[in-house]
């Protein structure tokens, strides 16, 4: 079994590059488009899967709908998925953070796997809640087996695995692009090694 992680499609703040979440912000013109084109890639790559799951965040949703409508696989809402809390960053853009929070930003990047944003969550919290949103979901099929599932999740969730896969320290993390909408590959074993640095 592999498991394909992919960001959910573009929203109106991914352009004015605001910090969303655990604001709720819907999918624009663009992101549905970027849904209907995750189908086509997965096609074009013969990608199959079992399931799709996804964050309950309605950007999450609405891509692994649309997702849903072209394969025909089912999705569910699993909690633990959901896009990191960012506490009073949200809603600004990085500018903004700067000006607004310097000694809550400083704090915060001094170790940012373990030092949480202000009123949000730290990175190692994300990890955390994570496994135990995939254990929940493991528990559901036979990881042996050569079935795949499609996990639609957000852009600080899924630079977490590859930050840990990647030995990237998190204080690097802006290195790692997550586009949009395109789905990324991890085997059980690669997570599992992953699970062991938590």
């Amino acid at each position: 079994m592999k498991i394909y992680f992919a960001r959910h499609g573009q929203t109106d703040w991914n352009i004015q590059r605001k910090v969303q979440g655990t604001t709720d912000i819907p999918l624009n013109e663009n992101g549905i488009r970027q849904a209907q084109e995750l189908c086509k890639n997965l096609e074009d790559r013969k990608i199959s899967f079992e399931k799709i799951y996804t964050s309950y965040q309605a950007r999450a949703v609405k891509t692994a709908q649309i997702v849903d409508e072209h394969f025909h696989s089912g999705y569910e809402v699993v909690q633990g998925l959901e896009e990191m809390n960012l506490g009073l960053f949200e809603g600004h853009n990085w500018d903004e953070i700067l000006s607004m929070y310097a000694e809550e930003h400083k704090q915060w990047m001094s170790n940012k796997r373990y030092n949480r944003a202000p009123n949000g969550e730290s990175y190692q919290m994300v990890m955390e809640r994570l496994f135990g949103a995939l254990d929940h979901i493991f528990e559901k099929h036979d990881t042996d087996s050569d079935k795949n599932l499609l996990i639609i999740s957000h852009g600080a969730v899924i630079m977490t695995l590859l930050a840990m896969k990647r030995d990237i320290p998190f204080e690097q993390s802006h290195t790692i692009e997550v586009e949009n909408a395109t789905p990324i590959e991890f085997s059980i074993e690669e997570l599992k090694e992953i699970r062991k640095k938590l």
